[in-house]
């Protein structure tokens, strides 16, 4: 890959060193607002190697995150097809449908790949080919889930930028975005109608509300999230 593309994946919050800026992450995995651009943590483990490697990267105007990771990070890293490879990303926002498809193709391609996603929001969660994307990937052994507040706290530490001794980042009042999204997510996983619904209010700021009406869909989220 060209050193272009290296320098726009090494920009908009992120150091020369693969860490995210503090500000950057507060921002942008904040699940009560709506940032543009997707960030994605990753860790790649290699079955025959005690290294761990946890970096990041983001889209550009031209290309998505996730397709940046599987085209050029994957494969620059050293390895041995016969190996086991497990790997996590904490993504901002969940997969597109198209970048489902590609992710399905990847896997298919390499299926000593193992995959788990931890996201912050759901991309256009009422978009039927995102809603279908996303239960294709777990239909095929992905694991999706939203990141709670322990996962937030666990990638402010692993891949936040330590510019100085602060705490681990708690950030408590997002907890109930982390509910609306975690009963949305099951809502997709089961193909059960949306229930949520984001409307904006004044400076575009997104208001959020849960909408359930179906006693099925009641009793499921009810079970998912008691």
């Amino acid at each position: 890959m060209a050193a272009g593309w290296d320098r726009a994946h090494v920009s908009r919050g992120i150091t020369q060193g693969g860490k995210i800026e503090q500000e950057t992450y507060i921002d942008s995995y904040d699940p009560s607002v709506h940032r543009r651009v997707q960030y994605l943590l990753y860790e790649v483990k290699w079955s025959n190697s005690r290294k761990l490697t946890q970096r990041c990267c983001h889209s550009t105007r031209t290309e998505h995150a996730e397709i940046y990771f599987l085209e050029d990070v994957f494969h620059r890293q050293r390895y041995d097809p016969s190996d086991h490879c497990s790997l996590t990303w904490y993504m901002s926002w969940s997969p597109c449908g198209e970048c489902c498809k590609a992710i399905r193709d990847f896997l298919k391609e390499q299926p000593n790949v193992n995959l788990v996603i931890y996201v912050a929001r759901i991309y256009w969660h009422k978009e039927e080919n995102n809603r279908q994307g996303l239960r294709s990937l777990v239909n095929i052994g992905v694991t999706i889930r939203i990141m709670d507040l322990p996962v937030y706290s666990y990638c402010w530490r692993k891949f936040v930028c330590d510019e100085e001794e602060d705490e681990d980042y708690w950030p408590r009042h997002f907890a109930p975005w982390i509910m609306l999204y975690s009963l949305e997510l099951q809502s997709i996983l089961q193909n059960m109608p949306s229930c949520l619904e984001i409307s904006h209010g004044e400076n575009q700021t997104p208001i959020f509300s849960l909408c359930v009406e179906d006693d099925q869909q009641k009793r499921a989220l009810t079970a998912a999230y008691p």
